[in-house]
């Protein structure tokens, strides 16, 4: 038996329990991010159209890696490579907060007792599998993890009981209970020394149970710990230099915030109301930060767009040139070759982002007051070519002899990656928008249907591409063999908007016969993009 009557033995309980409860949601967060990392982040991106899948999408990403905070830098970096919309990114960050109070509520129910069943379970999974089932091991990893996460809170359960009846701690509460400010500053300070709300409310909860925290301190200390858990992420947007990254940060900083205002102002009657509910004090704490982030998920949603909006207008882009050429090739790492193939790699992103944008712009050329649109192309298109011919000349130049087998497969399929980037900005550049100027001159109009055919084609479109690009940016086999799958799906609409619109002629139900080509030639064109695309995907599985 533990002697809690000596304070150095509750202090070194206190201290092992909050280390052990840190160190187990680092681990927790890595396990599931290597187990199902990839997963996560396409589903992101697959479901950021839906707004109420989006919000699902980020309870479910938060309670696998146990982290809104991991959650929502992954989301920034997801935004800063325009692979989710800043809306859906929003929405999520809602399902996300969302999704840390529910590791909360199994907390506040004495799931302790269960924490070395846990810790034999995920031990026995991650030592009896093997490298074929390498997921099974992470997710093995993932509750060994937890279970030392319950240990952890154990330890601090063990000690919150002297602490709570010490003199000292019953002077200090008396001193904090009247500044519900000061309490909240401190939970935001934890947040951010844990880097995780979750292990700064499982400490709360556990101090609450042994009566160490009351109720009305634990629920000022949990709204400034939602606010802390913000920080993180917006670290990440201002080191990534993104100003979308930058505004999804600043959205969830400020909704935190308000919430966070609002409740301390009516912190008195939300202690009185909580006190009848006939549930043990952890409880109501864990009850309370659940309704505090559903609320703010309820009230912000429907306002999404318009918070999307106000953050545009408030963070601009910079007045700046934008730099052309290669930023990152330096010749002085060639000796290298594992940093100049990161380095290259680097530049090819940057040409992936250039070949999204002239292809999400494309569209626009065909639309009124899209004339300036053929212009903005050509320059990124050069901007494009720039880049690939500067890829190229410094990957010839990688000297084969210190290259490894891997590293001389990577460099050729960086060469095959950043040709099939380049040959997308052409099609777009050359095909589609001289059949928008065409479309211009001639003054031809889409019917209803003939148009919402392209912009669909055209959209997937988009989205295979964006998906490759998250593939070829971790070179992530799973991502790249779902391109590849999508790639046949598209390759059946093409058929079918051919011999849609080859019916619709026919009819005479199409708009013109000079519209007719156009369509026919931008699905054609649209199609080319695709295999680029597909072919990029090859090469990130080595298949050249």
């Amino acid at each position: 038996m533990v002697n809690t009557n000596d304070p150095t033995t509750v202090l070194l309980l206190l201290f092992g329990g909050v280390m052990l409860l840190l160190y187990g949601v680092r681990l927790v967060t890595d396990a599931m991010e290597r187990a199902l990392g990839a997963r996560l982040r396409l589903a992101m991106m697959t479901l950021a159209k839906r707004p109420f899948a989006a919000f699902v999408t980020g309870v479910i990403t938060t309670v696998l890696t146990q982290s809104s905070s991991a959650t929502a830098s992954v989301l920034v970096g997801l935004v800063n490579a325009q692979l989710v919309p800043l809306t859906a990114a929003a929405i999520m960050l809602q399902g996300a907060a969302v999704g840390s109070t529910l590791v909360v509520q199994l907390l506040a129910f004495h799931i302790t007792d269960y924490a070395l069943e846990l810790l034999g379970l995920g031990a026995a999974v991650a030592i009896f599998t093997n490298r074929r089932t390498a997921a099974l091991r992470h997710i093995g990893r993932g509750v060994f993890s937890f279970g030392l996460v319950l240990v952890g809170l154990a330890m601090i359960d063990a000690s919150s009981a002297p602490i709570a009846t010490s003199p000292i701690t019953k002077a200090i509460l008396e001193a904090l209970s009247s500044s519900p400010l000061v309490l909240a500053l401190t939970g935001t300070l934890l947040a951010i020394a844990f880097i995780s709300s979750t292990a700064t409310i499982g400490l709360v909860l556990v101090l609450a149970a042994g009566g160490a925290v009351p109720l009305s301190a634990a629920l000022a200390i949990t709204l400034g710990a939602n606010v802390g858990t913000t920080i993180a992420p917006l670290l990440t947007a201002l080191n990534s230099g993104s100003i979308t990254g930058l505004r999804l940060a600043y959205i969830y900083v400020g909704t935190r915030l308000f919430g966070a205002a609002v409740a301390l102002v009516a912190l008195n009657p939300l202690t009185a109301l909580l006190s009848y509910v006939p549930l043990p004090i952890a409880a109501q704490v864990s009850f309370f930060h659940l309704g505090f982030n559903l609320l703010l998920a309820i009230f912000f949603a429907p306002l999404v767009n318009q918070i999307a909006h106000l953050a545009t207008t408030l963070v601009r882009e910079p007045a700046t040139v934008e730099q052309s050429g290669a930023r990152y090739l330096d010749s002085a790492a060639l000796p290298a070759p594992a940093v100049a193939l990161g380095l290259a790699m680097r530049e090819i992103l940057r040409m992936g982002d250039l070949a999204g944008e002239m292809l999400q712009l494309s569209i626009h050329a065909f639309e009124d007051g899209g004339k300036d649109i053929p212009k903005r192309i050509a320059q990124l298109d050069d901007h494009l070519d720039e880049l690939e011919i500067a890829i190229k000349r410094y990957l010839t130049q990688l000297n084969g002899d210190l290259l490894t087998q891997e590293q001389a497969n990577r460099a050729i399929a960086l060469l095959y990656i950043c040709t099939d980037l380049e040959a997308i900005g052409d099609i777009v550049d050359k095909q589609l928008m001289r059949l928008a100027k065409r479309q211009r001159r001639k003054q031809i109009a889409f019917s209803d249907e003939e148009w919402n055919d392209l912009t669909t084609y055209h959209s997937e479109t988009i989205s295979l591409l964006q998906q490759a690009l998250a593939g070829l940016a971790s070179f992530d086999s799973i991502i790249a063999n779902e391109v590849l799958l999508r790639r046949t799906s598209l390759n059946q609409t093409k058929r079918e908007l051919h011999l849609q619109h080859l019916h619709r002629l026919r009819s005479g139900a199409a708009s013109s016969l000079d519209a007719s080509a156009i369509h026919l030639e931008m699905v054609n064109a649209i199609s080319r993009v695709i295999s680029h695309t597909s072919s990029i995907a090859r090469a990130v599985l080595g298949e050249f």
